[in-house]
């Protein structure tokens, strides 16, 4: 008899098998590594980070919360915990904690016992293994439904997408986003699945962790909340012979409510920890502080004061959630898309940024998914068996994913793509399901796809060399082409500034450019001979090296950090530059350097 008929013939056929799946994931996660380190080791800090690592630390080592109170605790907790081997004065013991030090955050960065670039550089290095999870967990989500090589489709879709690379190498919450998206939605399928609490209290738990990432997976609480009754969608579940038992629904929402109590315990749990320290008055002052700068009513301030003085972990959790929620109402000030700046949103901003900075791969893949539709997996009785379960794991995700798209195109909020990192998630799960599902029976085949699309990814990647962050694809015109289209965190957060610095070094260029540019540290961090603008001082002739953010969103940005003369100053420079300048180089994915004659 063949060896591989057997018992153990099968296991050791199975575990091979597994061995090989093992080892292609762990390939695609070394080549994401791998790749987001290339670009990552180049990258001068981003707009955000410094401001995120001093909230982190001000949590973690003084017990307080005074900055940075619209992004939730959890990550810059990650960044704040691997600061500590550098030893770092806390911002307690730099700056006085009994008011705000959004200003004087900068005496902790710049004033430490480590230089500033290498700080940001220390905090940076937990974030790319949370791509690595979101990329496990993709591979273990589909495969469970669709089979080894859709897992692996979906797994080499996401470490191998440019926006992703790019992201998971900053201290920021979007990445952090996706994998909270998607877990949470699987994990409320699997519970959807049965009447075990387990289940549940594991979902509350992600939940919880969820909400303490990013403020957006508040969208997460509803679908918990119809988690119980997800069956019902299915095809015949309301027929007398498929029709759940009363007990079951019923042990189901009581293991929703256990879900969101636990949710809740944790949250509370992890802002009562970053405000252990801090009294209540000066809670009480962060949030009007915080809250005025968002421009809310008196009145609504009061209420949040007020729900402070109740308990403060709720109320600081809520004044975040009501700040972010007047900034996606109201925007910052200026949005830019397509060569057009305004105060308001742009309905078209975040369509245009979904279609254009995807990779070919998959849009591919979601224009397969879309032609072979659901109706491939829709079970032809009800019920809850395997072809049930499919096909609530294809139209849950799309649900959640279509929630939060139409949230995102409402928001005045448009800065940037990364904000749909969790869309892109949750698509390329149900895409990848789909794909698998509809090529079953034919297994070789499929396989040629996922190379096909998985190296088509890898290409896009290689293509956007070391500043994935400016990624566009051939709809777009690639990156240059993007450029026309967007602006700020799509194409420059100030990634660049070192890159620069080694391209005017090597030409003997420093101390004879003026740098019109801005980042997570200053201008002339890097480059210390520099020219700078100086608004008391008119330009003249000679070499500007200036970012697209200053060329896009100049007057607006600059105004709201160095005042109406210097942001007039730059608007005029930036006209002049466009209209008698010379572009002679390109740096990064970010700098344009120009010559203005005399």
């Amino acid at each position: 008899m063949d060896a591989s008929l057997t018992p153990s013939g099968r296991g050791r056929g199975s575990a091979a098998k597994l061995a090989v799946e093992g080892l292609l994931l762990v390939g695609l996660l070394a080549v994401s590594m791998a790749a987001v380190r290339w670009h990552q080791r180049d990258d001068s800090p981003t707009f955000d980070e410094g401001i995120h690592l001093f909230s982190g630390v001000e949590a973690l080592e003084d017990g307080s919360g005074w900055l940075n109170p619209e992004h939730p605790p959890l990550l810059k907790l990650a960044g704040a915990l691997a600061l500590r081997p550098l030893g770092l004065l806390t911002p307690c013991r730099i700056l006085p904690c009994t008011s705000t030090p959004f200003n004087g955050y900068l005496k902790w960065l710049y004033g430490n016992a480590a230089p500033a670039d290498v700080i940001v550089s220390a905090g940076r290095r937990p974030f790319p293994w949370i791509l690595a999870a979101l990329a496990v967990v993709l591979f273990l989500g589909v495969r469970k439904v669709a089979g080894p090589a859709a897992g692996l489709l979906a797994a080499g879709l996401v470490t191998l997408d440019p926006g992703f690379v790019a992201h998971a190498a900053y201290v920021h919450t979007d990445v952090g986003a996706a994998l909270a998206f998607l877990a949470v939605t699987l994990l409320a399928l699997r519970a959807a699945g049965g009447v075990s609490l387990d289940r549940w209290l594991l979902l509350g738990l992600a939940l919880g962790l969820a909400l303490v990432t990013k403020f957006s997976t508040v969208l997460l609480v509803p679908l918990v909340l119809v988690a119980p009754f997800l069956p019902l969608l299915l095809p015949g579940a309301r027929s007398e012979t498929h029709r759940p038992a009363r007990g079951v629904t019923r042990d189901r929402l009581v293991g929703a409510l256990a879900a969101l109590a636990v949710a809740a315990t944790v949250v509370y749990g992890v802002y009562a920890f970053t405000l252990r320290r801090m009294p209540q008055e000066s809670i009480e002052a962060s949030v009007r502080a915080y809250l005025g700068g968002r421009q809310a009513r008196p009145d609504e301030m009061e209420d949040y004061v007020r729900l402070v003085r109740l308990s403060p972990p709720v109320g600081q959790y809520l004044a975040g959630l009501k700040g972010v929620a007047l900034l996606s109402e109201r925007g910052r000030g200026a949005n830019w898309f397509r060569g057009e700046l305004s105060e308001r949103a742009f309905p078209l901003y975040f369509p245009a940024a979904f279609l254009l900075k995807s990779t070919p791969a998959f849009l591919a893949l979601l224009a397969f998914a879309l032609v072979a539709g659901v109706r491939r997996l829709w079970p032809r009785r009800g019920g809850e068996g395997p072809a049930g379960r499919t096909l609530l794991a294809v139209l849950v995700p799309l649900l959640v994913s279509a929630a939060y798209f139409l949230l995102s195109v409402r928001s005045a909020f448009n800065i940037g793509a990364r904000h749909l990192l969790p869309v892109w998630a949750l698509l390329v799960f149900a895409a990848a399901v789909v794909a698998g599902r509809a090529f079953s029976a034919r297994p070789r085949l499929f396989g040629v796809l996922v190379l096909l699309l998985v190296a088509s990814s890898g290409l896009s990647l290689a293509r956007s060399r070391t500043s994935p962050i400016a990624y566009f694809n051939f709809l777009a015109g690639g990156p240059d082409g993007g450029r026309h289209w967007f602006s700020d965190s799509n194409v420059d957060w100030g990634q660049d500034l070192l890159r620069l610095h080694r391209f005017l070094e090597t030409r003997g260029w420093e101390g004879t450019t003026t740098i019109v540019a801005y980042g997570g540290v200053a201008t002339n961090y890097y480059s210390r001979s520099c020219r700078l603008l100086d608004p008391d001082k008119p330009f003249g002739p000679g070499r500007y090296a200036v970012s697209h953010v200053m060329e896009t969103l100049g007057y607006p940005f600059t105004k709201g950090i160095e005042g109406e003369a210097a942001a007039r100053q730059v608007e005029e420079l930036v006209r002049t530059l466009k209209a008698r300048g010379r572009r002679i180089a390109f740096v990064g994915g970010s700098i344009t350097i120009w010559e203005l004659p005399g």
